[in-house]
């Protein structure tokens, strides 16, 4: 029985570091493609696709390694860059960079300096802008930079319903894998038919519920 209970646990070790390693390779090449794909449109000159796609590997984050760094590094550059000849796409690029790091977060929000430097460019753009109303006009650029860095270091919080989604479908499927590695086989490491039906579906809805969560929280 203890030989069995550590074959197992051995087992679910195993699994978890293949599938973490899965997890990293996708987000790693993904990244990487993202960040070439937009160093490839920059060279050309299609300033906006470089935007879209240093975005992009911006969300596919790691916290180590990958191309988040470089392409937020290329990206704020960029829109430095635009600064001086298209202030509207350089407020998009700024906005991108920003929001990029803000989609990437879960329990915690990567880039935090990153953010930080694109809401003082955002705020001087935004004030930079004609005002649209009588009260806008009266008011001075610097006056309308601070009301604008107001708004964007107002807290941004991930949905609370899809975050609760997320969580519940990650350790129900984490849970599914276990009980399955464990019990879903009989004494002669074959797996019992009716059990492995029930637990692999159980598996594939948690594992679902948390992709959907990802997405949406």
């Amino acid at each position: 029985m203890n030989d069995r209970l550590i074959r197992r646990v051995g087992w679910i070790g195993l699994f978890l570091l293949i599938f973490f390693s899965m997890i990293y390779l996708k987000v790693f090449l993904s990244s990487r493609a993202e960040f070439r794909t937009a160093e490839a449109a920059l060279a050309k000159g299609n300033d906006r696709e470089a935007i879209i796609h240093y975005e992009r590997a911006i969300l596919w984050y790691l916290p180590i390694g990958g191309y988040v760094e470089p392409s937020a590094e290329a990206l704020w550059k960029l829109a430095t860059a635009l600064e001086e000849k298209d202030k509207k796409l350089a407020l998009e690029a700024f906005r991108s960079l920003r929001s990029g790091f803000y989609a990437a977060r879960s329990f915690y929000t990567p880039g935090k300096e990153w953010i930080a430097r694109s809401d003082q460019k955002i705020a001087s753009l935004m004030a930079q802008e004609p005002p649209y109303s009588e009260a806008d006009k009266k008011k001075t650029v610097e006056q309308r930079t601070e009301e604008a860095l107001a708004i964007l270091k107002r807290p941004l919080k991930p949905h609370t319903g899809w975050s609760i989604v997320l969580e519940i479908g990650f350790w129900g499927w984490v849970a599914g894998v276990l009980l399955f590695i464990m019990t879903g086989f009989n004494a002669e490491n074959r797996v019992i038919p009716k059990r492995g039906l029930l637990l692999g579906g159980w598996i594939v809805f948690f594992y679902a519920l948390w992709i959907v969560g990802m997405m949406n929280a």
